[in-house]
């Protein structure tokens, strides 16, 4: 098995994905899966993807083939994500995990794009 490397954006899906299954009481697998799944299922696929957009800076083709998913359909996701921050306990419970994320991503010293 590869040794996990924070800098690959394979292996930041993952965690972030991990970090939402583990606060939505999910299964990572499930976020990070192919097939269709649940809404819960995709509702934390698209607060992983939107944790990298984010909290990561990372572009949106780059979240795409992290979660081998379309520019647009990551693009959707965020939207929707971005919208529900309108629900104040959500937005708190957003800035958690996003401050989650950050804090134990190895930067290399390379600054985060905001």
């Amino acid at each position: 098995m590869p040794q996990f490397d924070p800098q690959k954006d394979e292996d930041r899906a993952y965690l972030a994905a991990a970090l939402t299954a583990y606060a939505l009481g999910l299964k990572t697998e499930a976020i990070l899966s192919a097939r269709r799944r649940s809404p819960a299922e995709a509702r934390a696929r698209q607060i992983s993807m939107y944790l990298l957009r984010t909290a990561l800076g990372m572009s949106l083709s780059r979240v795409a083939r992290a979660f081998n998913r379309d520019r647009t359909t990551v693009a959707h996701g965020c939207h929707l994500i971005e919208d529900c921050r309108d629900d104040p306990d959500f937005d708190v419970w957003l800035e958690q995990l996003s401050v989650g994320l950050s804090s134990v991503v190895v930067l290399d010293g390379a600054a985060l794009e905001v």
